[in-house]
């Protein structure tokens, strides 16, 4: 940009830019450096001056252009490109919590340990937010309590070199009660909080995943915005509250209806109780690529959000393969960013576009979720659940393909257990069957209990309400993936037949009652572009599993040497990796 802005000192403040920017990178010693984008930004501001004084430059209108694009992108994205996240599970901070308080029970007698752990969840949030020892890393043996405080000083750190903005938020996974966010801003305050007051530049971020903890999050958002510690730590963030509602887990824990439909009512709760305290909310969505995930059409989602859910800004991750597929090239980009911000207007410019749910529709929506979830835990609950996925499914082999972002399970036991998986590999896993169980088992269930009257409520409900509708379309595509003939020798499986039979029962009544719902002849005729698209792909992807298949059944059946079974091995693995690609969001 220099090199082409050869205007009379405005190549006289790029140089001095250009100079800054080369120390801030490799001699941040040194004091003529950028402590904030900022800087850069007035620096540039200056430039744009000079320029427009220049009286040659008035009509070279490519010259401005250049220059206000890249003040734009600086205002955008700083020194970085994206901001990034710190992520842990509540759990590891409950360890954390125990090995320092073990340490302050005998460094810091002053300091009640024993009342507080016999206080109840008020009075110990109270006493950890109002503690004021330093916590130091060198005070402590174990490598994980010194990881965890040295993640807190990455963040100062980051902060301070790339601007608050480089790293702001702390997402706890995981999280179960207002206990579990307190813990955060305490480490936070202890390790990085400034020594007079405490304040940290840091969003705590609370994960609810389980349907239980959806249940729950609107009273322990209520319990933290009234406790004193944690309303000023937000009065300092502007009064702005991020919160992730996770779809993979809540999926995974209560079934496709159950966990969307929780998902909404949470939204609703969160939006009412932080709009009483004079907080902002903004939902930070954890959506995969599949329908079991939270994918599917997000578009159609968003725009379906009623004005009791608070939509001033909300931020989604992108994942997996759906990056590629959605955002790989610059007109799909545009295209799937331009939809989704037009969603999230629709609400403000057109308030009535969506009749909002009555009475009667959400008391509709609870006893279908309650059903679904019924069944569901039927499913869940089954003594063939886990032995199916780790033995007949590639579950076990997500881990090999570093495509998963994490571990196929938490924790190193070796016995594989429901609430250790993870949600890409779970997820994955029925995907590669062509059973894609999370995308719509238990919905089927709940719908053939409304007959009659009842019945023609359900079609109301479903010709009047987005998200409803896109609810269903959304359970649509995984059924249109499905294809249980790939896996139909389960039915003469020793032991896991009678279990390949319920999974398919609840596939046939699921298609069946959504034509049915919906008055299709066929599943996704009012989407002919997804069908058509979904079509084309299936044909790429049916004989990949076939082989992936013929791997898997001759691993099962044994017998074979330590060279047939690697070969088998990596045929399941080259296999995995041409599905999830071809099917676009199957992992």
């Amino acid at each position: 940009m220099r090199r082409r802005l050869t205007f009379k000192n405005v190549e006289d403040w790029l140089s001095v830019a250009e100079t800054r920017i080369y120390n801030t990178l490799y001699r941040p010693e040194l004091p003529d450096c950028y402590h904030s984008c900022t800087e850069l930004i007035d620096d540039l501001i200056e430039a744009r001056k000079a320029l427009d004084a220049d009286r040659d430059s008035k009509n070279l209108v490519e010259f401005r252009a250049l220059l206000d694009r890249f003040i734009l992108k600086v205002r955008v994205f700083g020194f970085y490109f994206a901001s990034l996240d710190i992520r842990q599970d509540s759990r590891k901070h409950g360890e954390v919590w125990r090995a320092i308080l073990d340490l302050w029970r005998e460094k810091y007698p002053s300091f009640d340990v024993r009342a507080m752990e016999q206080a109840d969840e008020p009075a110990r949030i109270d006493m950890l937010l109002n503690a004021t020892f330093r916590l130091e890393e060198n005070d402590f043996a174990d490598p994980f309590v010194k990881e965890t405080l040295r993640s807190f000083r990455a963040i100062e750190s980051i902060q301070q070199k790339n601007g608050e903005r480089g790293c702001h938020r702390y997402i706890i996974s995981n999280c179960r009660n207002a206990l579990n966010v307190a813990e955060v801003l305490a480490l936070a305050q202890l390790t990085i909080g400034d020594p007079e007051t405490a304040a940290v530049n840091l969003d705590i971020v609370p994960l609810f995943e389980t349907i239980e903890d959806l249940a729950a999050c609107g009273a322990v958002m209520q319990s933290l915005y009234t406790q004193g510690r944690y309303a000023g730590h937000l009065a300092g963030r502007g009064n702005l509250q991020y919160v992730m509602l996770g779809f993979s887990d809540g999926t995974k824990d209560g079934g496709y209806l159950r966990a969307n439909w929780s998902i909404y009512r949470a939204k609703e709760e969160l939006t009412r109780i932080s709009r009483q305290n004079g907080v902002t909310i903004v939902f930070f969505d954890g959506r995969g690529g599949p329908p079991g995930r939270g994918g599917g059409n997000n578009a159609s989602y968003y725009a379906s959000h009623g004005r009791e859910i608070e939509n001033k800004a909300i931020q989604v991750t992108i994942q997996g393969q759906t990056i590629s597929s959605s955002y790989g090239t610059h007109a799909s980009a545009t295209y799937n960013v331009e939809r989704l911000l037009t969603a999230g207007l629709e609400n403000h410019l057109f308030p009535d576009h969506v009749l909002e749910m009555t009475a009667k529709d959400r008391q509709l929506m609870d006893e279908l979720a309650d059903q679904a979830y019924e069944a569901y835990l039927k499913l869940k609950n089954h003594p063939d659940f886990v032995p199916y996925l780790e033995k007949m499914t590639p579950l076990k082999w997500y881990g090999d393909t570093n495509i998963a972002s994490r571990p196929t399970k938490r924790g190193s036991d070796s016995e594989l257990r429901f609430e250790d998986l993870r949600a890409i590999p779970f997820v994955g896993a029925w995907a590669q069957m062509k059973q894609n169980v999370p995308g719509y088992y238990g919905l089927g269930s709940a719908l053939p209990a409304y007959k009659g009257a009842r019945k023609r409520t359900i079609k109301g409900l479903y010709d009047r309400s987005l998200f409803f509708r896109t609810l269903l379309e959304n359970s649509m595509q995984s059924l249109s993936k499905s294809n249980f003939d790939l896996t139909r020798y389960h039915r003469k499986h020793p032991r896991f037949a009678a279990f390949w039979k319920m999974l398919y029962q609840e596939y046939e009544l699921t298609e069946r009652m959504l034509k049915d719902v919906s008055g299709q002849k066929n599943l996704l005729s009012d989407n002919p572009t997804s069908k058509v698209s979904i079509a084309l792909r299936e044909e790429i992807v049916w004989p990949l599993i076939a082989i992936q298949q013929y791997a898997l059944q001759k691993m099962q059946e044994g017998g074979c040497s330590p060279e047939a079974m690697e070969l088998y091995r990596k045929l399941v693995l080259r296999a995995m990796f041409g599905i999830i690609n071809a099917a676009r969001n199957a992992a």
